[in-house]
């Protein structure tokens, strides 16, 4: 029996992965092809034993896949100190540098944030993973001699050895690995002692800003995976990977997006998904606004902005008299409902909660994209800043509007809503002119209202963004991701 180690690295991929199709295609080829599958935890840290427990039951139970601890935190000085050196002075300094040498808008925006002076009052708006002290690139940061001599020592076996990682390796013996980040530090001591063992290594990029923000990725894989043309062609222009170990496989989490709606009605009846428009009490001729709203200091302002457009609609000032307003929280986000409260005073309001990635439940995540996928279809126009939600909403062909200021708040420059969209991956997606940006009150009143009145505006936008961005293809993420599996297998039980 040949076996699959799949590496998550992370709960968003977790989530893409185990709350997608792409879980039951792994099901599948574990019993057809006869391959052992087997899950490293969900993220790169070791999470706690209540939560290992419930999610070991649920894969080895459902799913016919073996969940297994991934590695445990360092315990001795030694340890501690290599760990310490690895991931906050050496990974760091790569990643600055690297983003130095291949002049990156997002490095700029970094750098210009990190030189700031903040004042106290918009400190609560300071991401701490936007300060980069200029220390990790001296000397000389766009010098390529240092960042190589850096990557060999950071990539070395001193710093890549793992026990925890090579006992998992020695007693698995899996045939091939799967890493759900190909960025992150552990990865590279995978990559090691993957090839100390011989075992085929691909890896999947984690998402879509990382290969112009995180540094570099792992060199040397057997296959890399993408979601989209515009990844591959980064990882070949920056990263210097080979284009024949590239394959653009999509993502599962926009999987739910090329059903039909006989489709969906099967998967809401198959999985007992109670129908978004009877939970929210949605009214048949109702227009439907879709506000994604985010964690407190990215979607600054949020709660003005929304009580302008909630004031609006109760005098009536859009063109469709009979609205509907769902707020959607953002996984991460454990100030929704205190935030968003007030609201509940109209109507016309919905909140719609995601469930928390700090409590990955994947039969919770799953629900929850079915539920997205059918309210974005619903949808007349969905409202986010920057946000992946500008995907999933070209993906159902929905206008969208993109907030670019921070309602009544006034805040520093550097820390400001529309300053977010001063990052790579977010001015290629805005270059498809398939959004529309509202930078004020009335900008926004404006772009409602033209879409309200003609929802084909920006249509043509919206699906290169679907095609550039998603990977759409013929075939969905899941089946492809599964069929590279089988590839690298030599076929698994032959079918291909």
């Amino acid at each position: 029996m040949k076996k699959v180690l799949i590496v998550p690295g992370n709960t968003f991929v977790s989530r893409n992965y185990f709350s997608s199709p792409m879980i039951e295609n792994l099901k599948r080829i574990s019993i057809k092809d006869n391959i052992k599958i087997i899950v490293a935890e969900i993220e790169s840290n070791s999470v706690p034993s209540e939560t290992f427990d419930k999610l070991k039951g649920i894969f080895e139970d459902d799913y016919n896949i073996q969940f297994v601890k991934l590695i445990k935190n360092p315990e001795s000085p030694t340890e501690k100190l290599i760990w310490y050196l690895k991931n906050s002075f050496l990974h760091k300094a790569l990643t600055y540098r690297f983003n130095e040498i291949n002049n990156f808008i997002t490095q700029k925006r970094f750098r210009d944030i990190t030189k700031t002076q903040i004042k106290k009052d918009d400190k609560k708006y300071l991401w701490k993973s936007d300060i980069w002290p200029k220390y990790f690139g001296f000397p000389f940061p766009k010098s390529k001699i240092i960042f190589k001599i850096l990557y060999y020592i950071f990539s070395s076996i001193l710093f890549s050895n793992n026990k925890i990682i090579d006992e998992n390796l020695k007693n698995l013996k899996p045939d091939l690995v799967i890493l759900g980040d190909i960025q992150s530090p552990v990865s590279f001591s995978y990559f090691k002692l993957c090839k100390k063992y011989k075992i085929k290594i691909c890896g999947n990029v984690r998402t879509w800003d990382h290969l112009t923000k995180n540094g570099p990725v792992v060199n040397g894989l057997d296959e890399y995976w993408v979601w989209n043309p515009i990844m591959k062609e980064e990882l070949i222009k920056f990263h210097k990977i080979n284009v024949d170990r590239i394959y653009e496989v999509g993502s599962p989490q926009f999987d739910y997006y090329l059903n039909n709606k006989e489709a969906n009605k099967n998967l809401m009846e198959y999985f007992n998904v109670k129908n978004p428009e009877n939970e929210f009490s949605l009214n048949n001729d109702s227009s439907i606004l879709f506000f994604a709203t985010n964690r407190p200091h990215r979607g600054i302002g949020e709660e003005s902005i929304i009580h302008h457009i909630c004031e609006n609609i109760a005098l009536g000032a859009y063109p469709d008299k009979d609205i509907t307003i769902i707020l959607r929280s953002h996984p991460y986000d454990n100030t929704f409902e205190k935030r968003f409260e007030e609201f509940k005073k109209y109507p016309f309001v919905r909140l719609f909660n995601s469930p928390r990635l700090t409590e990955f439940i994947p039969s919770e995540f799953r629900e929850d994209m079915i539920k997205v996928n059918l309210l974005l279809e619903r949808a007349k126009l969905v409202l986010c800043g920057q946000s992946t939600f500008a995907i999933d909403s070209a993906c159902t062909d929905t206008p969208i509007i993109n907030i670019s200021f921070e309602g009544d708040i006034k805040v520093n420059e550097k820390l400001s809503v529309k300053n977010r969209y001063n990052v790579d991956h977010y001015q290629k997606l805005l270059s498809f002119e398939g959004t529309k940006i509202a930078d004020n009150f009335e900008s926004l009143d404006e772009k409602i209202i033209e879409y309200l009145i003609d929802p084909t505006i920006n249509k043509q936008g919206r699906n290169l963004i679907s095609k550039n961005f998603a990977g759409f293809s013929e075939k969905p993420s899941s089946e492809r991701i599964s069929e590279r599996i089988l590839l690298n297998l030599n076929g698994g039980n032959g079918r291909i």
